[in-house]
């Protein structure tokens, strides 16, 4: 791959940004039309999905007329997706997550709400499936697919797994509460985007990893289960997960507590050594 110039490839790290929030913001024009509090979970799941494939187009389209670089194919390419293996990771790693303060004596349930309608929960898992699609299938491609091979092009492996890692969980840093929250959102922002980009960069295919992300998204931030008692008070499950808020993720929530930072970095190690090892098979098939 040919190399860029410095400022070539800060700016087209921010255009692709850029790229991000226009795809986000065109796919909100018909939820913003019909009015973000009488929305429908049929429109919202409609028009996230509609948001990848807008996204996705733009960003190929800007990497093909304006970085002219190679990056399309090993962002994009989905020869190695195995759809059915990460679908059964992408469920275990949330429910691992709450097994660990289920066996730690943290988890226990605060409430079930049966007067919920069906129509309100089908609307709820609708507009949670939707959001959680794009969500973890654009922001893989975008932070660790386009950015992670954009810089590449100009630095070592370190620099271009930690800069679109960093990135990923500033744009982030709103949801956190307090300096505790902070630290804990940095950690966890960085453990979760360095376990994404080895799922990527070991099969080879950013969709594995967008699968992870996605299910990891529908079962935790789905709107109908809520851990704490932070949040709406319409859910089906209200579960407790202590009131230590170094454990349990405080305000920013459960992606950032002390099960789920382990489970991050269980997942990277395996995924790290996994990547090593087929390396080094690698160096010694070519030299065979």
């Amino acid at each position: 791959m040919q190399e860029i110039k410095t400022w070539k490839v800060w700016g087209n790290f921010f255009g692709y940004f850029f790229i991000f929030i226009i795809g986000a913001s065109i796919a909100a024009i018909p939820r913003f039309i019909k009015g973000f509090d009488n929305e429908t979970g049929l429109l919202v799941s409609i028009s996230e999905i509609i948001r990848i494939f807008i996204t996705i187009l733009l960003l190929y389209w800007y990497t093909k007329y304006v970085v002219k670089l190679p990056l399309n194919i090993p962002t994009l390419n989905a020869k190695s997706l195995n759809m059915g293996l990460w679908i059964l990771i992408g469920l275990s790693l949330p429910i691992l997550t709450v097994v660990t303060f289920y066996i730690t004596g943290n988890l226990s349930v605060r409430n079930i709400d049966t007067e919920l309608s069906r129509s309100y929960i089908f609307d709820a898992i609708l507009k949670a499936f939707g959001v959680s699609l794009a969500s973890g299938f654009v922001e893989e491609i975008i932070f660790r697919g386009y950015f992670f091979n954009l810089l590449k092009s100009k630095y070592n492996f370190g620099i271009s797994a930690f800069a679109p890692s960093l990135f990923f969980t500033l744009i982030h840093i709103g949801g956190a509460g307090s300096l505790l929250n902070i630290f804990q959102l940095i950690v966890a922002g960085l453990l979760f985007s360095f376990m994404s980009l080895m799922i990527y960069v070991y099969t080879k295919s950013i969709w594995n990893a967008g699968i992870v992300h996605f299910l990891w998204n529908l079962l935790l931030l789905n709107g109908l289960i809520a851990f704490g008692t932070g949040g709406k008070n319409e859910v089906l499950v209200q579960l407790n997960i202590g009131d230590n808020p170094l454990f349990n993720g405080g305000v920013f929530g459960i992606e950032t507590s002390i099960p789920a930072i382990i489970v991050y970095t269980i997942t990277s190690l395996i995924l790290w050594q996994l990547y090593k090892k087929k390396q080094d098979t690698i160096k010694i098939e070519l030299l065979i």
